[in-house]
């Protein structure tokens, strides 16, 4: 198989596994149709009907924009290993940076409330959290309410006076959260965000003696030990998980440990 052939085979495939209402497409009784019909993804994803058919009937020499591209990979819900794959498929390499605001799929987010009581949210590669469940608002504090850099799990960690009063072993995390940013920094050399959070940070003495220091070891991410002003002490164990939709992301669940704090948290999250 060619990789046009390829490259129509896989966004059929994909068309035949969504759903109309998701797209909030009207239908009824006498639609028969798989998933969504060629001219609604077409519509969905701004390009020509004509041009979607050619694309998808593996044509020779049909060669789709980066824009197109991006517009099928938003419409097919293709998670980034997918993305990268569509991208393979013409021979060329998805845009780092094609989207201001990294979003969660309908499905992520489902898995994330579904987790409640537990704390669930997804931290990206900057550190910053792009999705939550309500145990991890309320624990927390109101990520629905505060921008990108005050989401962001460094910067927080120094700048905000509910994390260091809710956080038992303050010292511990905020050593790791140095750690691991010295770490990704590393890989993401031409992050300006990351250099943005490192210089709003020098000026914190902590960070700064930490920063320049190539021996700081952290506490290791497992069972933790919160002070809620409400519900008071949760002792909560930890997991990480990798997700294959937005690159560079992970999962983080924090579940109770004993029957007292998942009593506190379903209170919190009545």
């Amino acid at each position: 198989m060619t990789k046009s052939k390829e490259l129509g085979y896989f966004i059929k495939m994909k068309r035949l596994t969504l759903c109309p209402e998701q797209f909030k497409i009207p239908v009824d009784s006498r639609r028969r149709v798989k998933g969504l019909r060629r001219e609604e993804v077409a519509d969905l994803a701004g390009i020509s009907v004509d041009w979607y058919v050619r694309i998808e009937q593996g044509r020779e020499n049909v060669n789709p924009s980066d824009a197109v591209l991006n517009s099928l990979a938003k419409v097919l819900q293709l998670n980034f290993e997918e993305k990268e794959y569509l991208f393979h498929l013409v021979d060329k390499i998805p845009p780092m940076d094609d989207e201001p605001y990294i979003t969660v799929s309908e499905t992520l987010q489902k898995f994330l409330d579904s987790q409640n009581p537990s704390l669930a949210y997804v931290m990206d590669h900057n550190f910053t959290v792009i999705a939550w469940n309500k145990a991890a608002t309320r624990v927390y504090g109101g990520y629905e309410n505060a921008n990108e850099k005050e989401r962001n799990l460094v910067w927080r960690v120094f700048h905000d006076p509910y994390t260091k009063q809710i956080l038992d072993d303050w010292e511990g995390y905020a050593k790791l959260r140095v750690e691991q940013l010295r770490t990704k920094l590393s890989i993401y050399q031409n992050n300006a965000f990351m250099v943005d959070i490192i210089n709003d940070l020098q000026n914190d003495k902590f960070f700064k003696n930490w920063w320049n220091s190539p021996e700081v070891i952290g506490t290791p991410e497992g069972q933790k030990l919160l002070h809620h002003p409400t519900v008071g002490d949760l002792y909560l164990s930890h997991i990480t998980l990798e997700t294959t939709e937005i690159k560079g992301a992970y999962v983080m669940i924090q579940m109770p440990v004993d029957e007292s704090t998942k009593n506190k948290l379903q209170q919190l999250t009545l």
